[in-house]
């Protein structure tokens, strides 16, 4: 745990992942009841699933960072704690290709299912495409 300002940042194993996230959306002291957004990260040597709650009334503003390999690219879905976590997944699967365990729709949001990949990774190399730039 650190802060960042006057964020709170939790670094989550991912087994522990839902279990926290219910704790800063329920605790009295947190009551993390806005979905902001997930972010995905590629280090290099791991991904990780970034998400940042708020709480509307306590004004606590947290951060959950998760790690998990791009051989094993799954962390839990946090769509059955927060609803809004739904569409922000979604994106950060289609980008980075983390899999959303639990996800109730997880399917790419802006390419088609077919596209070779996932672009935001360090790792990912464009489609070859024929001289006349097709």
């Amino acid at each position: 745990m650190s802060t960042l300002d006057d964020m709170l940042v939790l670094d989550v194993d991912r087994a522990h992942l839902v279990e926290v996230a219910r704790f800063v959306r329920d605790d009295p002291l947190t009551r993390c009841d806005l979905y902001s957004v997930n972010a995905g990260v590629d280090t290099g040597s791991e991904l990780r699933s970034v998400t940042f709650v708020r709480g509307t009334v306590t004004k606590v503003f947290v951060m959950l960072r998760t790690a998990c390999t791009e051989l094993d690219p799954h962390v839990p879905s946090l769509s059955g704690v927060w609803e809004g976590a739904n569409w922000c997944e979604r994106e950060t699967y289609d980008m980075f290709g983390i899999e959303f365990d639990g996800h109730p729709d997880l399917r790419r949001i802006f390419l088609e299912e077919s596209f070779p990949g996932h672009p935001l990774r360090k790792s990912f190399l464009p489609p070859r495409s024929d001289a006349r730039g097709g």
